[in-house]
């Protein structure tokens, strides 16, 4: 089975959020603050992620995104992909679309939480 482009992109945006969780337990966190300079890469990862996910469904879908919904996705994505939702989907597919919208951030966060607490568990056997 051959993924389509808009799934290799949400496998990309998963892994990112394994991976920052390795490097969370790795980085030291910026002077003062709870997370490291890394993180802050990876904020600018999602959005990039989201934008490009945006666009390779509109197209894969043979829909137009109106207005500038790809962008607003990439620049501030808890809003932007619903907004991409319902303006692209009926309106009960684009509710279904956000709810899994929500589960997959769910699903990255504990991602991220056991890739850091793995990490941690392998760093303290040695």
């Amino acid at each position: 089975m051959t993924m389509n482009r808009p799934r290799w992109i949400l496998l990309a945006l998963g892994l990112s959020f394994l991976v920052a969780g390795v490097a969370d337990a790795l980085l030291p966190p910026l002077r003062g603050k709870d997370y490291s300079a890394l993180d802050v890469a990876h904020a600018f990862l999602i959005g990039a992620l989201c934008y490009a996910w945006c666009r390779a469904d509109g197209l894969a879908r043979g829909v137009i995104p109106p207005g500038r919904s790809a962008l607003l996705a990439g620049v501030f994505p808890l809003l932007g992909i619903p907004l991409y939702f319902f303006r692209t989907r009926p309106w009960r597919r684009a509710l279904v679309s956000t709810l899994w919208a929500i589960g997959f951030l769910l699903a990255g966060l504990v991602l991220a939480a056991a890739g850091t607490l793995l990490t941690e568990q392998l760093l303290s056997r040695h």
